[in-house]
């Protein structure tokens, strides 16, 4: 992987995080699952300390299920959480939101 990409997944990381639990209730071992199957290999290493430390800030919360005997945490972002999102999303100037819309959108044959 180059290090600009690093450099990028490093900071857009916790917004992914609070992002991905915004959509429902998930587990670190299903969000794991989930990015394998679209070739992004991410380690536990990488995801726990960013849950536990999102859900120190209030950013998520923890749900203990019981599931085949077993208790497992799923994480689901908070109100706190939605309105940092939505913080960001606001705070973001203009052309930081046009590089992101641009460069994301397929080519159309150059910049």
């Amino acid at each position: 992987m180059d290090e600009l990409t690093r450099y990028l997944e490093s900071g857009l990381f916790r917004p992914y995080v609070l992002w991905i639990c915004s959509k429902s209730a998930i587990s670190g071992t299903d969000f794991l699952n989930v990015e394998r199957t679209h070739d992004h290999v991410l380690s536990p290493g990488k995801l726990y300390p960013v849950l536990h430390q999102l859900t120190r800030d209030g950013l998520l919360k923890e749900e203990m299920r019981i599931e085949h005997g077993k208790v497992h945490k799923y994480y689901r972002t908070t109100s706190k959480g939605m309105k940092s999102l939505e913080a960001l999303r606001s705070d973001l100037g203009p052309p930081m939101k046009r590089f992101l819309l641009d460069w994301l959108r397929p080519s159309a044959g150059g910049i």
